[in-house]
């Protein structure tokens, strides 16, 4: 009988320990790029249900601009004390997971195909959750949206381009110029940086590419991407590729929007953002909730429909949910999306990238001709690549 009650005794003040160690007050820190004020309103009541249901645990929001981008992160995370939950881009997720930044995570059923090398070490383990994904699809409005979008290539469309008709292409900006321009350079049959090494790919089906680029050019409004957002809306220009954000301000105007690029892929520039766990945090079974918590699928599906420019779920689901299928215009973002392509993302990415809208802009206002751009692109890339060491 003692030892009956001994035990019961005993399991209960593990019961009881564990239960009082596991409501200590826990504070995780989130740095995130969602700043804007419909954004943050969405994170402040993601953030405010997430310490209802756990009041043991504070979220410290670090909200960071986007335009701060990478030197924010990589300070954050050399700092001695970096944030337990990092937000970031798809694109520079291999950057940090190659320099064990992250913890790794549970693989998670329905993850898009298009991310999975980019979230992925060379373990083969998971180290960032996706969050959500966007794309750029081809717009029209105005005198161009009595296009057939069902039956389209490029030689229709420039048909149809004149002095009044005109498309809008992306000038000298950071991360746009090539999210504008690649999909009509692989429209044309070439993989230019879809596949590493990126200087493998500036081959002579480039030329092709580049040679579409240069007759849209004698028609084209050469702007930044708000400029170009704010002429499609207005009919200073025609035709644009752009952002799920655009559709609010397309609900007045006629336009129509196609569900892939014309030419021979149909493939647009697939982004997304992703979380990771700091492998350093104090508490990474609560990170893990509070990430867990946030990309619940109805969660981030209730956010996209909210706001239309954060895109869809990073999830497989959402190709076939009817809430993405039942407006016209998101339906046709939903089907582009689908066969979107992610770029690799070597930690190099970023001063590939560079490298290559630096080529294109020379290209776009006429400074280098398509032979001289090939050549130069390859070059500098290889250089690049060779030089390559391990490091932030």
């Amino acid at each position: 009988m003692f030892r009956i009650f001994f035990n019961i005794l005993f399991f209960s003040s593990l019961l009881f320990g564990c239960g009082h160690h596991s409501q200590s007050p826990i504070r995780l820190q989130f740095l995130h790029f969602w700043t804007e004020p419909k954004q943050q309103a969405l994170i402040d009541s993601l953030v405010a249900a997430f310490e209802r249901q756990y009041p043991h645990i504070t979220i410290e929001q670090i909200p960071v601009q986007w335009n701060e981008g990478r030197t924010k992160l990589v300070l954050a995370h050399t700092s001695g004390n970096p944030p337990d939950i990092t937000h970031l881009g798809i694109e520079w997720a291999q950057e940090f997971i190659s320099n064990d930044v992250f913890a790794s995570m549970p693989i998670n059923k329905g993850i898009p195909e298009q991310f999975i090398n980019q979230i992925k070490g060379e373990n083969g383990k998971i180290y960032c959750k996706p969050w959500t994904m966007n794309t750029r699809a081809l717009v029209f409005s105005h005198d161009l949206s009595t296009l057939d979008t069902n039956d389209l290539n490029w030689d229709i469309i420039i048909s149809r381009l004149n002095t009044s008709s005109i498309i809008g292409i992306n000038s000298s900006e950071p991360h746009n110029v090539s999210k504008k321009l690649l999909p009509i350079i692989w429209s044309t049959g070439s993989n230019l940086f879809q596949t590493l090494p990126f200087s493998s790919t500036c081959d002579s089906q480039l030329i092709d590419g580049l040679r579409l680029i240069r007759k849209l050019s004698k028609y084209a409004r050469i702007e930044q991407s708000r400029k170009l957002d704010e002429y499609i809306v207005n009919g200073t220009i025609h035709a644009v590729i752009t952002g799920q954000w655009i559709l609010p301000q397309l609900a007045n105007i006629p336009h129509i929007i196609a569900s892939s690029l014309p030419g021979k892929s149909g493939a647009s520039i697939l982004s997304g953002d992703c979380l990771g766990i700091s492998a350093s945090s104090r508490y990474p079974e609560e990170a893990t909730l509070f990430v867990s918590y946030i990309t619940n699928y109805e969660r981030v599906k209730n956010m996209c429909m909210q706001l239309q420019d954060i895109g869809l779920p990073a999830n497989m689901q959402s190709w076939n949910d009817q809430d993405f299928l039942v407006n016209q215009d998101i339906a046709q973002f939903t089907k582009q999306t689908k066969i979107s392509k992610i770029l690799p993302s070597p930690p190099y990415f970023l001063d590939a990238e560079r490298i290559l809208e630096e080529q294109l802009m020379l290209f776009v206002y006429g400074k280098v001709n398509e032979s001289e751009l090939l050549q130069s692109l390859k070059m500098q890339l290889l250089a690049l690549e060779k030089g390559q060491k391990k490091g932030p």
